[in-house]
């Protein structure tokens, strides 16, 4: 699942958070499991078990759409109808008079206090996900990231292998230069490695 760059500390007390190589652009991710599929932190009866749930998550289930072409690109509020959050006779309504409707003087229909709540949230997280990269782009010009596989073994047996995660290595931060370290420290950046090296124990728990 997707991070965004100020969650980065907190998912790491739950979720080994990795960097896709297959990405152009260097994201960070909670890995949620190791098989296909298979989303270790969801109960049979699809309850959320983990202590944390990130940000891309929360905003379920609003969405931002993107429209238009490359030069004037727009955010359109959309929501999964079907999700089990909306009912039609209960909790709280979405607009303050029924959509599609005017009042005498032409106004359109009023979103109500639950969505701005959301749509200001849509908006918080789609500023810190545009930023992401950005934020991670002096660990690639720094060229501190190491390919890993991670295999998986029952005795002697291999039962699973996964390619294509990234990590950020420890000797090659280690030989960087005081003063790129101090400009790290100073953005959070180091601050985001350590917890990134730190989740990297959680690996135990997919294990389970």
């Amino acid at each position: 699942m997707p991070l965004v760059f100020d969650e980065i500390v907190e998912a790491a007390k739950h979720f080994p958070i990795v960097f896709p190589a297959s990405r152009a652009k260097t994201k960070p991710v909670a890995l949620l499991g190791l098989r296909r599929a298979r989303n270790h932190f969801v109960a049979e009866d699809g309850r959320w078990q983990a202590g944390y749930v990130p940000a891309f998550l929360r905003r379920y289930p609003f969405v931002f759409g993107r429209h238009g072409n490359a030069g004037a690109r727009h955010l359109t509020v959309m929501l999964d109808r079907k999700a089990p959050h909306l009912d039609r006779s209960e909790g709280q309504p979405l607009f303050d008079r029924p959509a599609g409707s005017t009042t005498a003087s032409g106004a359109p229909t009023a979103m109500s206090q639950t969505v701005q709540d959301a749509v200001a949230f849509l908006s918080r997280y789609q500023e810190a996900a545009d930023q992401v990269t950005d934020r991670m782009a002096p660990l690639i010009e720094a060229d501190v990231f190491v390919d890993r596989n991670l295999e998986m073994y029952v005795g002697t047996r291999r039962t699973n292998r996964i390619t294509g995660i990234r990590v950020v290595d420890r000797e090659r931060v280690a030989a960087l230069d005081d003063a790129t370290l101090g400009r790290w420290a100073r953005s959070g950046l180091l601050e985001a490695v350590h917890a990134h090296w730190q989740s990297l124990t959680n690996f135990r728990q997919l294990t389970g």
